[in-house]
């Protein structure tokens, strides 16, 4: 029983300091409902370098999205060395083709389906290669998405949610230590 508690202590005391997460959304949450003539970028300030603090997951995530009416077509969503900061867009003129080909890395080609009236989360989770380039692109702690949309892709709003390994502070470590040390020393004394 002592030594159970001693372990349940140790693990609540070192793990709020083991991951953090943050979620960021654009200024324009819907992205202009992604209309088709447009083609999007997104850059982000994380805040801080991946090479110091790597991400250990990465999901986008699009709100109640839909198509505008029943045909195929697609969105392009591409992972981008880099971008001006904030949400871009740019005049493609196009309703076909991928605005970003040949650019970054292509995290998804999206195809509403049949129940094109029908709201849905299209959530993207960045697969292990993904993150890797998430990390590398992202050591100047600066990041970029970008969408074209082949389509009015109607949405209530788009997030970027990163988990990150958060290295803790000296200090963190420190007190991590201490309390340790204080809990074995209790239970040496039987007064646990």
């Amino acid at each position: 029983m002592k030594k159970g508690m001693f372990i349940i202590g140790a693990v609540l005391i070192l793990s709020g300091s083991l991951f953090a997460d943050a979620v960021f959304t654009p200024p324009e949450q819907d992205i202009f409902d992604l209309d088709h003539y447009y083609a999007y970028t997104w850059g982000i300030d994380l805040e801080f370098s991946t090479s110091e603090t790597p991400i250990t997951e990465a999901v986008l995530t699009f709100t109640d999205i839909y198509n505008w009416k029943a045909e195929d077509d697609n969105l392009y969503v591409h992972l981008l060395d880099d971008a001006e900061l904030g949400l871009s867009r740019d005049w493609d003129g196009a309703g076909d083709g991928d605005f970003f080909a040949g650019q970054g890395d292509l995290l998804i080609n999206w195809d509403d389906p049949a129940e094109w009236d029908t709201t849905k989360d299209l959530v993207v989770t960045f697969t292990a290669d993904q993150l890797a380039l998430l990390n590398e692109w992202g050591a100047d702690g600066r990041i970029a998405l970008g969408f074209d949309p082949d389509c009015h892709y109607y949405n209530n709003g788009v997030s970027f949610k990163v988990v990150t390994a958060a290295v803790p502070a000296p200090g963190a470590i420190m007190l991590g230590t201490f309390g340790l040390m204080v809990v074995g020393w209790i239970r040496t004394r039987g007064s646990f």
